[in-house]
């Protein structure tokens, strides 16, 4: 038997199946939007500013280091077009050439100053050699005293001393003895006369100044070889002593002066050497007086640092003051020209030597160059910031110059597969 179901049975069926038929298609719908949405927020370039940077540049500088103070009589307009050789920089000259006079003359006197020193380090040294001559005699002398003295002077002194006594000792024996005999002869004549009495008186006289003198004689041997002698002893030693230490003294105060008169005249030739180089490179500075260009090319006023102009203009003008180390322009080769980047730390990890990109000027509409990342710096050359450097690929516009801006476009690094996969797995809101 067949059954058939009622239309109460059969109505409940219609809205399920169409509820399936409008969620399936719908969350697939989703899904793909989601996938789409991070495949292009994925998909988006990187993008660096840089600046054209000219392979060859010459900075335009006297490179004085005599002729300091140059004021500019005329100067090429910022921005001109050069060509090698060609004059850039005029600077007055009459300033420069009076100080040059100045600087000659002052040479002169210092050669003049000089050859007098010389001569008077010639009798210094003559007058010097006569002084040690007499310093050596003096020591000579010395010497030859004291030797003198312990050769023969010494002894003498003693035998003179003990010869003195000597002779005093005899002249007292020969007034005794003939006092004596005298004074036996006239007791033996019973009458004397008075002339004989005087005679006596006399000769006892005699023998008690010999007896004196015999004394004063004991006194003085007694002195001399108890004191005189010690004493000429100490006082040879003593003269002989300060005569040598007087010797080496005065040796070497000569000496010492020898040297420091010898470095002061040899202070004084470096000093003129010294200035005489400095006068030829002050009268080859001179031929600076006309800066012209090394290269062909376009020549801007300051120093270009890191491909960039200064940040406050120069406005170099007539009577202008620069130094003469002072760099006053620079000349830009443009027909071979580079990107210089600074690389900030949080792109060292995006950007990597030999990736390519894509580099757009920013004065130049519609053009798109290659360009390769050629090195990047080691550490940074300011807080946050890697020098970078990229070379351009094919020709350059004409328009494209040094320093102007660009846009380096690089590619967003690929998505890892894990991180697919976890967007697989994620399950759809």
């Amino acid at each position: 038997m067949t059954r058939f179901c009622g239309p109460a049975l059969c109505r409940p069926t219609l809205p399920l199946a169409f509820l399936l038929c409008v969620l399936v298609p719908g969350g697939d719908a989703a899904e793909e939007k989601d996938e789409k949405a991070a495949a292009d927020a994925v998909a988006q370039p990187i993008k660096i500013d840089g600046t054209f940077e000219a392979i060859r540049q010459i900075e335009v500088t006297p490179g004085n280091e005599q002729l300091t103070q140059l004021v500019i009589q005329r100067i090429v307009p910022h921005g001109s077009k050069v060509t090698k050789e060609q004059s850039l920089v005029w600077f007055e000259a009459e300033p420069l050439d009076d100080k040059i006079r100045g600087a000659e003359s002052d040479l002169a006197i210092a050669r003049l100053d000089l050859k007098a020193d010389e001569f008077a380090h010639e009798q210094f040294l003559k007058q010097q050699a006569l002084d040690k001559a007499k310093t050596r005699r003096t020591r000579d002398l010395a010497q030859q005293a004291y030797d003198n003295y312990q050769r023969t002077d010494r002894e003498r002194t003693i035998k003179q001393a003990a010869f003195s006594l000597a002779s005093s000792e005899f002249s007292l024996e020969s007034a005794t003895e003939e006092y004596r005999q005298l004074e036996q002869m006239y007791k033996e004549d019973d009458l004397t006369e008075e002339s004989e009495e005087i005679v006596l008186r006399r000769a006892k006289r005699a023998m008690e100044n010999a007896e004196f003198a015999l004394e004063r004689a004991k006194i003085q041997h007694d002195r001399t070889i108890k004191q005189s002698v010690p004493r000429s002893d100490a006082e040879q030693e003593e003269a002989l002593s300060r005569a040598n230490i007087e010797y080496e003294k005065s040796m070497h105060a000569m000496t010492i002066d020898k040297q420091k008169r010898d470095l002061e005249l040899e202070r004084k030739r470096v000093k003129l050497e010294d200035q005489a180089e400095k006068f030829e490179e002050m009268r080859a500075e001179r031929k600076n007086v006309v800066l012209k260009s090394e290269i062909d090319g376009i020549f801007v006023y300051g120093v270009i640092t890191r491909a960039k102009l200064p940040a406050k203009p120069i406005e170099w003008k007539k009577d202008s003051t620069v130094t003469g180390k002072q760099v006053i322009g620079t000349v830009v080769d443009p027909s071979k020209l580079r990107v210089r980047v600074e690389l900030p730390e949080d792109q060292l990890k995006v950007v990597q030597v030999g990736d390519r990109c894509k580099v757009v000027p920013k004065g130049v509409s519609d053009t798109e160059i290659d360009g390769v990342v050629k090195s990047i710096s080691i550490v940074p050359f300011a807080a946050g910031k890697y020098d970078c450097i990229v070379t351009v690929r094919g020709k350059l516009p004409a328009e494209v110059l040094p320093a102007m801006t660009c846009e380096l476009l690089f590619d967003a690094p690929e998505k890892s597969a894990d991180d697919s996969e976890a967007k697989k797995d994620k399950p759809a809101k």
